[in-house]
């Protein structure tokens, strides 16, 4: 588990950035963030835009920003067309704390401003289903 310590990122400087879950499935750019979510778009000419809220965001690497949860589990509730409202929020927020992603999530206490960064993964970016993957933070 991270420790509070170490280097950090403002959210703003993370705009155009790939977003991965934890088991390497490329989710978009970032397109837009605010005070809970991160708006982002995925393709090239139809682009497929949603929204997901900052509490999923584990680490940036320098080039992508890590998700905690996995592309499945993103997909069966914690992605949203439009932006939640903060009492939205603030239910699932609560509900992704009983998880067992939310319990293993680092919140740093200045999180609403930066994101904890570590360092750009060292294997092979491109990962597919006979790899397997393990979340940036047992990589530290």
């Amino acid at each position: 588990m991270a420790s509070n310590e170490g280097p950090r990122i403002l959210w703003e400087q993370l705009k155009g950035k790939k977003v991965k879950t934890n088991d390497g499935h490329d989710v978009g750019e970032i397109k837009g963030i605010t005070q809970n979510s991160i708006r982002l778009e995925k393709g090239i000419v139809n682009k497929d835009k949603s929204w997901i809220p900052k509490y999923l965001a584990d680490a940036y690497d320098g080039k992508v920003l890590w998700l905690v949860i996995s592309n499945d589990d993103l997909a069966k509730g914690y992605s949203y067309t439009t932006e939640p409202d903060r009492e939205q929020y603030t239910r699932d927020f609560e509900a992704f704390k009983t998880t067992p992603y939310g319990q293993r999530a680092v919140q740093l206490p200045d999180f609403e401003q930066n994101i904890r960064m570590t360092e750009e993964r060292k294997s092979n970016t491109s990962i597919n289903s006979s790899d397997e993957y393990k979340n940036i933070r047992d990589l530290e």
